[in-house]
């Protein structure tokens, strides 16, 4: 046997040595970034006045089902949700992506059980999902963001219409704003009030009960509706402070048949630099 023939038989091992100084390297920034987010979240929301409406009704359906009780939003709302139901051991999915490795830091510092998995061919996202739907079971809360993990804005899916099928547990679709605040730069335009800003959260006033194990017809039926339901509520939070004298409960707001697409800044191109050399 020649040279070459030798070497194809010769395990090679440096491959997975550098993988796996760089994982322990992204585990290690993960743990760091965590404890640091959740000081700034914390911070951040103390000082916010919050407005909150439809909380008892919704601790009331948690009683009567036993936990198991769902919350939908939107992408956008990710940051005061993950405060607003924090230590309640809920459950909530993150993407196995590399962001994901960090969001999934922070949802388990935040008290959160996080399933790991994405929409798509071979990215755990029907695992994680029978994993969340095993946690909710167990008489746990549990939320999706609804459009997430990388949209189309507005615009459900249909996970949660699935879980709540199979576990029989009403969803309660919330949504939040804050009057002063900023959008990420990112597809979703995750919104992050100002310190000290005013916000205000809103939970729906009923859940949306789904039958048992629904066909295939019936789950895109349902999934309109919470899409709908969803909109309307981003209506209503998006225009209380501005209408608060007239409406002290923004779930009064009159909301235009079809909803009105919700403002979403148009994401900024990053600059290019022209490097001379």
């Amino acid at each position: 046997m020649d040279n070459k023939g030798l070497l194809k038989n010769i395990p090679m091992k440096h491959e997975n040595n550098k993988k796996k100084p760089h994982f322990l390297r992204l585990r290690l920034s993960a743990f760091l970034g965590s404890i640091l987010a959740w000081l700034i979240i914390h911070l951040l929301f103390f000082s916010c006045r919050k407005y909150i409406f439809g909380y008892n009704n919704f601790k009331k359906h948690i009683r009567e089902n036993a936990n198991k009780v769902l919350s939908a939003s939107w992408h956008r709302s990710m940051l005061y949700t993950l405060f607003f139901f924090r230590n309640l051991d809920a459950a909530l999915m993150a993407s196995r992506s590399r962001d994901g490795e960090f969001i999934t830091a922070v949802l388990r510092r935040f008290g959160y059980f996080t399933p790991r998995g994405s929409s798509g061919k071979g990215k755990g996202g029907q695992q994680a999902l029978e994993r969340f739907i095993e946690h909710i079971r167990k008489g746990k809360i549990g939320g999706l963001s609804v459009d997430g993990p990388k949209g189309p804005p507005y615009v459900s899916k249909h996970g949660i219409i699935i879980a709540a099928s199979k576990i029989g547990a009403p969803i309660f679709p919330h949504i939040w704003y804050a009057q002063s605040n900023i959008r990420i730069n990112s597809w979703d335009r995750t919104i992050v009030p100002k310190p000290f800003s005013k916000l205000v959260m809103i939970i729906d006033r009923e859940p949306l009960s789904i039958p048992v194990n629904i066909g295939q017809k019936q789950l895109e039926e349902y999934r309109q509706v919470l899409n709908k339901r969803l909109l309307q509520l981003t209506y209503q939070a998006d225009h209380w402070f501005e209408l608060r004298d007239k409406y002290p409960d923004p779930r009064d707001i009159p909301v235009p048949d079809p909803v009105p697409f919700p403002y979403h800044p148009p994401k900024k191109k990053k600059k290019l630099l022209n490097v001379l050399h």
